[in-house]
């Protein structure tokens, strides 16, 4: 993948803290492409794009990094070898694999039984570093009825009170309507 940067316009469905809602604004936002990420950690092996390395003032061949583990400070274990099907399902090149791939996020929302919720404030991903927030007050989990509303597909945990039969069609219409 090359480097550069893309302008366009977007269209935003926004709220303030108000709860007014803007629909249709136009705005312009920046998107920078950097690349793939091709440099190694020598301690554990995570994956970093240059700019992200420590002492930035130097252009240096082997760059440092420490958003990882510090510079070999945190020891974790080897992730364990996922079972084959889903191992499968992730490297495969089949047409199975393909879509699994593509729809990931689906198959895991359809085994998600809660959301978390809290007041969020993200004004701490001013820096550069990994995507983060910051709660305020109290963390808590939102579960839903365990009952669809009548004339409404069931989702998320309600999909384990149908029976097995319908549970297993309901899942595979999800995926397909992804």
């Amino acid at each position: 993948m090359h480097q550069g940067h893309m302008q366009s316009n977007v269209q935003i469905h926004d709220e303030n803290e108000d709860g007014d809602v803007f629909e249709g604004d136009e705005v312009q936002s920046w998107m920078t492409n950097e690349g793939d990420a091709n440099y190694e950690c020598e301690y554990c092996g995570a994956y970093f794009w240059f700019e992200e390395r420590v002492d930035k003032k130097y252009k240096n061949k082997k760059p440092v990094f420490t958003l990882c583990c510090g510079r070999g400070k945190i020891k974790l274990p080897n992730p364990k070898e996922p079972p084959s099907i889903l191992k499968d399902l992730l490297f495969g090149s089949g047409a199975k694999s393909k879509h699994f791939r593509e729809n990931i996020r689906t198959y895991n929302s359809i085994f998600s039984f809660t959301s978390m919720g809290g007041k969020v404030d993200v004004s701490v991903n001013k820096t550069k570093g990994p995507r983060t927030f910051r709660l305020s007050g109290q963390n808590y989990y939102q579960i839903g009825s365990l009952l669809p509303p009548e004339g409404s597909s069931p989702k998320f945990t309600q999909l384990y009170i149908y029976d097995t039969e319908n549970e297993v069609n309901n899942r595979i219409n999800a995926i397909r309507l992804a």
